[in-house]
């Protein structure tokens, strides 16, 4: 095998192929962390600490509680920690609110069952990450109302929403305490729901006392054997959870055939800089008899009161609409490709960045069938009225991939405001896409959890930078298959400590992305390296051909190198 590279600079080394980017603080073998809206698992306090927990289980399934972590201003994390007793899990996150950081304390929510029946609980570290766990933890005393969602207000009263554990009711339950967990009181009863799409946030504005309870409900009662054919839904407090408007709805789909497009099973908000409510939701298309084919990302604001679509259409579809599709010639799955949006506001701007996770590439999906997720962003300057075309924001497909290389990022939630111009957010990296107590044939891996801080012009940047360009280009002539060869870019006129590790992805003449690896620091300012062998993901060789070289990272996306393969 003969190849020709047109390059800038050769060089040798070792690459890290399977890896998602941000850093790992614990690991879990429960990839999707919740069955509805995904809510809030990160929180930045005031010092620009991050709070972060997760449900952590073991590869057997012996054990299941929530675990929590920390990371220090310096990047250094306290480490992972068991923060629950016994089988638990669902796990939630927000921090208590004080003008000295030092009384900021991590807030956590999970359901566990104290031999009486399951109910949900919350429990709150000693200190401004203490990491004492488990401190004093205090249930509703409600069984069955379980998959607690909470957050705190400007007061420290702390409002949770639940759902019923019987899958033959569709109830949700919002409750109050004032005294941290010692006592609660049930605000409102709300049935014809869909199981776990509830969410809850509390405004961090200055002087602000709103909460928001956002949820989805059946469009008829008729429709209730589909738990995914909904409306959204919210109620507002303005004086921190004590007493709440009646419930307003947000959109008015109809029974197909009248729409075809209804609300799916996940919701998110958030507060602008103006304090004005905004709410996200994935939408679903679907006709009489076929769901989960196709989606979309929806906004809604309180002030224009109109709804928007988020995301562009895919780059590998030409579906008119935006729609984003389901990979074809997959069996039943209970996802849709593009999901589980979270919003985050920029206080200075007051600019709205959202973030999904999903999947538009129909080659892009796992060995044993199941679509390798990916983290996608937008953004808006203008409340939600337009959004930007969307960017990829981990960009790690991995066609084909077998159980353990997979790069699936999973369960995403972001903290819902900027800190220093950066977005923080965790997710799962799923090294076998896929759900575990689903019916498809996978394995039962164990994922790193990752914290991934990435500055905003990841999404917002529309600049493209160059490359120096070099003089002359060289040739290689290669032994035949396998083959090594490395490719460098040197990154220019760029901010390289806001920037991602760049990704080099190498696309076959039809425009499909065969294989994609980290590319690192080769020491020299600017210069980024990695090493291909000439195969695909899943460990193949590529057939003959030519290949198409792309270098990307934060605020870069260039295609200036040529393989040809012979």
């Amino acid at each position: 095998m003969n190849i020709s590279m047109i390059l800038i600079l050769l060089c040798s080394g070792s690459i890290l192929r399977y890896q998602s980017p941000g850093d790992s603080v614990g690991t879990t073998a429960w990839g999707l962390q919740i069955n509805g809206s995904m809510g809030q698992r990160i929180m930045v306090d005031d010092y620009g600490q991050v709070h972060l927990n997760w449900t952590k289980m073991d590869t057997a399934q012996t054990v299941r509680y929530c675990a929590w972590n920390g990371r220090f201003t310096d990047g250094s994390y306290y480490g992972e920690t068991q923060a629950s007793t016994g089988w638990s899990g669902y796990v939630q996150l927000d921090i208590t609110r004080d003008v000295n950081p030092d009384s900021q304390r991590s807030v956590i929510a999970y359901y566990y069952n104290d031999g009486s029946g399951p109910k949900s609980w919350i429990d709150i570290d000693g200190g401004n990450l203490w990491g004492a766990w488990p401190q004093n933890p205090k249930s509703t005393g409600y069984d069955d109302y379980i998959i607690p969602y909470v957050c705190v207000a400007s007061n420290n009263n702390i409002i949770m929403a639940t759902a019923i554990s019987n899958p033959d009711e569709y109830t949700f339950r919002l409750f109050l305490t004032t005294d941290l967990g010692e006592s609660w009181t049930l605000i409102t009863e709300i049935d014809s729901c869909c199981k776990y799409s509830q969410f809850v946030r509390a405004s961090h504005n200055p002087g602000s006392h709103k909460v928001a309870f956002i949820l989805t409900r059946f469009i008829t009662d008729t429709l209730a054997a589909n738990k995914h054919d909904n409306n959204v839904w919210y109620m507002l407090s303005t004086d921190d959870g004590l007493s709440w408007s009646s419930l307003l709805q947000v959109t008015d789909y109809q029974p197909y055939p009248a729409d075809s497009v209804r609300a799916y099973c996940e919701v998110n908000a958030v507060f602008d800089a103006s304090d004005n409510l905004h709410i996200t939701w994935t939408g679903q298309k679907a006709d009489s008899s076929v769901y989960y084919t196709a989606s979309k990302i929806f906004h809604w604001d309180e002030v224009n009161d109109s709804i928007t679509v988020v995301n562009s259409a895919s780059t590998y579809y030409s579906e008119p609409g935006g729609w984003w599709i389901k990979i074809p010639g997959l069996g039943y799955f209970p996802r849709v490709p593009a999901e589980q949006p979270q919003l985050v506001v920029d206080p200075v701007a007051n600019w709205l960045y959202c973030l999904w996770h999903g999947n538009d590439d129909p080659d892009d999906y796992s060995q044993g069938g199941c679509y390798n997720g990916e983290l996608y962003g937008a953004y808006s300057t203008d409340n939600g009225l337009t959004w930007s075309n969307y960017r990829n924001i981990t960009n790690t497909r991995t066609p084909g991939a077998a159980p353990g290389a997979c790069l699936s990022e999973e369960s995403m939630t972001a903290s819902p405001y900027l800190v220093n111009d950066s977005i923080y957010l965790t997710y799962i990296e799923d090294k076998d896409a896929g759900i575990i107590w689903d019916s498809e044939q996978r394995e039962i891996t164990e994922n790193p959890v990752r914290c991934y801080v990435f500055h905003k012009d990841v999404i917002s940047s529309i600049q493209e930078y160059e490359i120096e360009k070099p003089s002359s280009f060289a040739n290689i002539h290669a032994s035949p298959n396998p083959f090594t060869t490395s490719v460098t870019f040197w990154l220019t006129d760029l901010d390289r400590s806001t920037m991602s590790r760049p990704v080099l992805c190498i696309f076959n003449i039809t425009g499909r992305c065969v294989c994609s690896i980290n590319m690192f620091n080769t020491g020299l300012c600017g210069a980024y390296y990695a090493t291909w062998t000439g195969e695909d993901m899943a460990g193949c060789k590529v057939p003959t051909g030519i290949y198409f070289v792309k270098c990307n990272a934060a605020r870069i996306e260039l295609l200036c190198k040529i393989i040809k393969i012979q």
